[in-house]
């Protein structure tokens, strides 16, 4: 019996390998594979952004799909990863500080350590079931986990590889440097990103350390405008969003990188670069206007520094094979929020 049940086993292995190597091999010819992408010219830094990875409130588990994301990097190599939130199951106010440091515990061993053991460092942005922003009576709805997020990422600082430039305020708002890379991150974790933080990412947007050659990224959980059927409401995307494309306008940051919206999509709005990261664990959403839910995914990102051109691929985390820039809908609308055009994956930085 025991070998019979080896034997069936082995048997299950083979076939989904087999399965995987089919796909790879029928892939459309102009569809990238993950294989082909690990494989072909990578720029002179690749970035690899990810978002929403959390299950269930409290849960300390992530689904097969996260778990084919960081298989994934590990075959793309990127030099670092930037995270734009939900890295745990929080928002609730019902959970024990026990709770939410086991989540923690379990983001640290199954997602961070393994990227770090390879070398791979991560900036990590707050999102609202890490370390809500939300306030009532001036004080903090979800304190307590604002306090567990700060204590974890404190601890883990050291660790992620990071030249910081501004950490004052850290792990819900700062800025790093790395070769040709200048990251604000901002605390977009609710809706509300108030007149003192602005003025601090305008500050830290000026920075004497960010170089003309940089490609300059500001990233924030919540987007500036509506992506995805259920949150084109208010409360899902930031406040007077316009204000904020203003000042990156201003300050030519190159790519608003955000998540929240479970759907994956490359937009440019008063022609500010937009980015909407694919949920990489659970609830995916439909774009707005569309009927199919979004693949979970993530997108990698190769910068070219001599031509300063940057190349995006997005993945599926169901087939492993990049999604078309085709499949997309050309314009997203809801009422009472601004329209997002589509835009190209293929774009110039510090222009």
């Amino acid at each position: 019996m025991q070998t019979s049940r080896r034997y069936f086993l082995r048997l299950l292995a083979t076939t989904a390998v087999s399965r995987c190597l089919l796909h790879a091999v029928q892939a459309a010819p102009n569809q990238k594979t993950f294989h082909s992408v690990a494989a072909s010219e990578r720029g002179d830094l690749r970035l690899a952004l990810i978002s929403d990875l959390n299950g269930p409130y409290g849960s300390t588990r992530y689904s097969p799909t996260v778990t084919a994301g960081i298989d994934l990097l590990s075959e793309l190599k990127p030099d670092l990863v930037l995270c734009a939130g939900d890295m745990v199951a929080g928002q609730k106010i019902s959970l024990t500080d026990s709770q939410l440091e086991a989540m923690w515990s379990s983001f640290q061993s199954t997602i961070l350590n393994p990227l770090l053991q390879q070398g791979i460092g991560m900036i990590p942005t707050m999102g609202n079931h890490d370390a809500s922003s939300q306030t009532k009576a001036s004080q903090y709805v979800f304190a307590r986990e604002r306090h567990q997020a700060e204590a974890f990422w404190d601890h883990q600082k050291n660790r992620l590889g990071l030249k910081f430039i501004d950490a004052s305020q850290y792990p819900f708002q700062f800025s790093v440097k790395q070769p040709g890379l200048f990251v604000v991150v901002i605390d977009a974790s609710s809706a509300t990103v108030d007149q003192g933080q602005r003025q601090w990412l305008e500050q830290a947007l000026a920075s004497e350390s960010r170089s003309p050659d940089d490609c300059c990224i500001v990233m924030g959980h919540l987007p500036l405008t509506a992506i995805s059927v259920g949150r084109d409401r208010a409360g899902e995307c930031i406040e007077d969003a316009v204000n904020i494309i203003d000042l990156m306008r201003r300050h030519q940051v190159d790519l608003y990188l955000s998540g929240h919206h479970h759907a994956w999509y490359p937009g440019e709005l008063k022609r500010q670069r937009m980015l909407s990261l694919g949920a990489m664990g659970n609830g995916p959403r439909r774009l707005l206007g569309t009927q199919r839910t979004s693949d979970p995914s993530l997108t990698v990102l190769d910068l070219f520094q001599t031509t300063r051109v940057v190349r995006e691929t997005t993945f599926s985390l169901k087939t492993l094979e990049s999604i078309s820039l085709d499949s997309l809908p050309k314009q997203l609308s809801a009422n009472s929020f601004p329209t997002l055009n589509r835009r190209d994956t293929n774009w110039s930085y510090g222009a």
